[in-house]
């Protein structure tokens, strides 16, 4: 048996791409080199890829994963974090900035790399529970 997976080549996935990964199972998974926003060895659309039915296992971002459901699509997903930051050690203002702590977010504009980026999700999520800054406001 033979599990078509398409994910992006990170450094996490790289196992996967130059045989070194083993696992007691009998089947082979396929990596694809897949991107979702940029074109990379196998293309790209990876959600899209995945939810047409052209692989049977795909990454998704969290948030990625939840605005599928919320459509309707029937897709299960494994929570699997490989990667581990601490959202606000990804966090920065400008060097002359006022701002010095998290609640002086309330109420400003903050600018996100993208919204479907687990990353981006957890941040608003630990900004609210440590530091009592709304992810609304």
């Amino acid at each position: 048996m033979e599990i078509k997976l398409a994910i992006d080549r990170y450094d996490r996935h790289f196992p996967f791409f130059d045989g070194s990964l083993s696992h007691p199972f009998d089947f082979e998974i396929r990596p694809f080199q897949v991107g979702q926003s940029a074109i990379l060895q196998h293309g790209t659309d990876r959600h899209e890829l995945f939810l047409d039915g052209q692989f049977d296992v795909a990454e998704f971002s969290m948030s990625s994963f939840l605005a599928a459901k919320t459509r309707g699509y029937p897709i299960v997903g494994i929570p699997v974090f490989p990667r581990r930051l601490f959202s606000t050690s990804q966090m920065w203002v400008r060097q002359d900035s006022d701002m010095t702590e998290p609640a002086h977010l309330v109420g400003k504009n903050v600018a996100l790399s993208a919204f479907q980026t687990t990353l981006s999700l957890l941040a608003k999520g630990d900004l609210e529970f440590h530091y009592k800054v709304p992810w609304r406001s």
